[in-house]
């Protein structure tokens, strides 16, 4: 056999050539087309992303978010418990009732009393009075004039001898009071800051309700006045704050002639105190309570209480609604890795509280069941799936873990921040009508007169009394009601 034979032909060697040229161009362009399309994966990675963030946050409502309750469209009713109807408005079966109690004979101010229009009975007979079955109705109303107008009047007189005109001084508290008395004053800052009644509001009530016009101009003044009055009150609660072992603290937006600033609540025990200030950062924090303050503050995840705490060495108890908020959004988040996680620190969040409510009814309990339990909230927390929400809540866990669990070892703090967030919502609710103040003498009015409303509700107190109170003392230079207890 002829060994050249076997060896390829030009040709053929041309045609190897020609083929493996073919097969490089097509391997090239696989690679470019799965360039391409790996490109475009990431891209459609990206958008499905993006398309179930807005998914999730479109499915906010005010259990998974910090969205208030009216921004709901359709507000979620939790279902009632097992085995339990739907709740009907009223008394509920079992629970005691509560009647209003008569009037006693010395607060009427008038009575009528009604006889049959014949004192013959259809038998024949003569009625006689049986007080014991009488039809009483008792009633409440306004008197036809509301409003009592006043002249005070200092007399002049003049010497019959050299024509000098003398004339009397008027009381100090009248001279103080100006035109709104003391009591319609506190009735104003009453309805101003509990019934979020604007100053339009309030100049419509007088007219209509009262029949006597006043300018919201007086208004505005005798407003004012009220701020003036309880300066030493506000005075006497802020400087207590430093001395509280536990504040809950929180903030929100306030508006000054289109400036933004920024109202804190600061809850103590049996006190609230309101600061309207310019910033939102860590300095109102030092300005309010200084840098030495020794207690433990109850907030949120926000920056400025973590900054305050590490450059004052303070103890904070971070917010577990807030928390729960957050899981509660993870739950109904579309991917299908966040509802599982979510039900498990839900679940591990559901059987710490409930450990909790027990030592609360029973504080000689064991804590151990507590202890235990927030462990297990820490792993379920930590157990994050590879999704961006629930890696930021397992990161936040192992940074700030031992400031959701402080309320463990320490019974006189609250898990939640629900104290400081209730305190609030006044403002929030007063906001939305007032839309903010006007100057820096409104601003310093609306934080004292918060801080009364709220303090006074805390101590079972009436707020309308002690400003009332503290106006009175103002028009007569005199010492103003004590706000907290010694």
């Amino acid at each position: 056999m002829d060994e050249t034979a076997a060896l390829p032909t030009l040709e053929a060697f041309t045609a190897l050539l020609a083929r493996v040229d073919a097969l490089e161009r097509e391997v090239a362009r696989l690679q470019a087309e799965n360039a391409s399309l790996r490109a475009e994966n990431e891209a459609l990675k990206a958008e499905i992303e993006r398309l179930t963030l807005e998914l999730a946050a479109a499915r906010k409502n005010s259990r998974n978010s910090s969205k208030p309750p009216s921004s709901d469209i359709v507000k979620p009713k939790p279902p009632p418990p097992e085995g339990q109807d739907k709740r009907r408005i009223g008394g509920q079966p079992g629970h005691e009732p509560h009647f209003r109690q008569p009037f006693p004979p010395e607060q009427i101010d008038e009575s009528h009393v009604f006889d049959p229009p014949s004192m013959v009975c259809s038998c024949g007979g003569h009625l006689e009075p049986f007080p014991a079955e009488d039809q009483v109705r008792q009633q409440i109303d306004l008197p036809e004039q509301p409003i009592v107008r006043r002249e005070y009047r200092a007399r002049a007189y003049r010497c019959s001898t050299c024509g000098t005109v003398r004339r009397a001084t008027l009381p100090r508290h009248v001279r103080r009071e100006g035109y709104i008395g003391n009591r319609l004053t506190a009735t104003l800052t009453f309805l101003n800051t509990k019934a979020h009644a604007s100053h339009a509001a309030m100049a419509a009530f007088l007219r209509d309700v009262c029949g006597q016009p006043v300018s919201r101009g007086q208004i505005a003044k005798a407003l004012r006045r009220t701020g003036d009055a309880l300066e030493a009150s506000y005075d006497e609660a802020l400087a207590r704050l430093r001395e509280e072992p536990v504040l809950n603290i929180d903030e929100t937006g306030h508006r000054e002639q289109g400036k933004r600033l920024w109202t804190w609540a600061f809850r103590a025990s049996d006190f609230t105190v309101f600061r309207i200030d310019k910033t939102r950062g860590s300095e109102t924090l030092q300005s309010v309570l200084g840098p030495e303050y020794k207690g433990t503050i109850g907030c949120d995840c926000f920056s400025a209480y973590h900054k305050y705490a590490k450059d004052a060495g303070v103890r904070t108890q971070l917010c577990h609604a807030h928390l729960i908020r957050d899981l509660r959004f993870l739950e109904g988040h579309p991917d299908p890795k966040a509802k599982p996680y979510a039900e498990r620190a839900l679940d591990a969040e559901r059987h710490m509280f409930e450990a909790h409510h027990r030592l609360c009814a029973n504080p000689g309990l064991d804590r151990q069941e507590l202890v235990e339990a927030g462990e297990r909230l820490r792993q379920a927390v930590l157990d994050a799936p590879p999704l961006s929400k629930a890696q930021n809540l397992a990161e936040r866990f192992r940074k700030h873990g031992d400031a959701y669990l402080r309320f463990i070892a320490h019974p006189e703090i609250e898990p939640t921040n629900n104290r400081a967030e209730q305190a609030i919502r006044t403002v929030v609710i007063d906001r939305a009508s007032s839309q903010g103040t006007r100057s820096p003498l409104g601003r310093v009015y609306k934080e004292r007169a918060w801080t009364i409303l709220s303090t006074c509700a805390q101590q079972g107190r009436s707020a309308f009394h002690f400003i009332l109170n503290a106006l009175t003392a103002r028009a007569n230079q005199s010492t103003a009601p004590p706000l907290l207890p010694p």
